[in-house]
């Protein structure tokens, strides 16, 4: 079979039918179309638009929305943890129940709300076009945007439960801290400031640290017997392990080798 017909097929045999009427759930247009058109408005239209404009400033918007990121992911992250992992979930290979069973239904749906949340991470790059902000806009940060929407919402049309839930709750926990931290780092204040550049280096180790977690627990659908779908897994933990690399480079460049730079001596100027 060719590449159409193989996600025909999927679509067809393998595909959830419990969420096939849910938002955004019911053709694979949806996720493809809500990615083209974010990679058009901050690839293409926005910069365009901000290209004579100065520079939004933002700073509310960010504010009560770094507040919006800690509060969901800290929802999510209970809601997972209570529905299945600290009832009849293991942390070995967990079969997806795919049953109208109301823990089963009710995982499948926390899979759906991550999606939605995933889809509202694409506002930041676009927070970043307005504030032009055109560093960050690099291919780690898109590339990671992207492919998170696309693999929940795989997750959520075919393996909506079991093992495959676990991702999120790490995800929620760094989450949680990471927008903290930027929360925090609105303040302008000296002390606060010296504290964000200190712990600034130990938010990506901890992005990584979460990468090789997950790469672990779901490398288990590999091990006899384990009755959970391979053929997602082909194509999801080499995506997480080259996130993993995107994020050691971001590293590397920009705390290692600095850190290993020689520290210019600094001359006072004569008044």
């Amino acid at each position: 079979m060719g590449f159409i017909e193989d996600v025909n097929w999927l679509l067809a045999e393998k595909s959830d039918p419990r969420c096939k009427d849910w938002l955004f759930m019911n053709t694979l247009n949806w996720p493809l179309g809500l990615c083209a058109l974010y990679l058009f408005i901050v690839l293409v239209a926005g910069p365009r638009y901000m290209k004579n404009r100065p520079a939004y400033k933002l700073d509310t918007f960010i504010f009560y929305y770094n507040i919006y990121q800690v509060l969901a992911c800290t929802i999510l992250f209970w809601k997972v943890l209570t529905t299945g992992w600290t009832t009849t979930y293991s942390l070995g290979c967990q079969p997806v129940d795919y049953s109208d069973n109301p823990e089963a239904v009710k995982m499948l749906e926390l899979v759906w709300w991550t999606t939605l949340l995933k889809l509202s991470e694409f506002i930041e790059t676009v927070v970043f076009v307005l504030r032009k902000k055109d560093r960050q806009i690099s291919f780690l940060h898109v590339y990671h945007h992207v492919s998170t929407f696309l693999l929940c919402w795989v997750g959520c049309k075919f393996i909506g439960g079991g093992m495959a839930t676990f991702p999120i709750m790490p995800n929620s926990l760094v989450h949680i801290i990471m927008y903290t931290y930027y929360l925090l780092s609105i303040n302008k204040n000296s002390t606060v400031q010296a504290v964000i550049n200190t712990i600034k280096p130990y938010i990506t180790i901890m992005q990584m640290v979460q990468f090789c977690i997950i790469i672990a627990h779901a490398a288990q659908v590999y091990l006899p017997g384990c009755d959970v779908p391979t053929y997602l897994a082909h194509v999801y933990i080499p995506n997480v392990f080259l996130i993993f690399y995107l994020f050691y480079d971001f590293y590397t460049t920009n705390f290692k080798k600095n850190a290993q730079a020689p520290k210019k001596v600094k001359v006072a100027k004569a008044s």
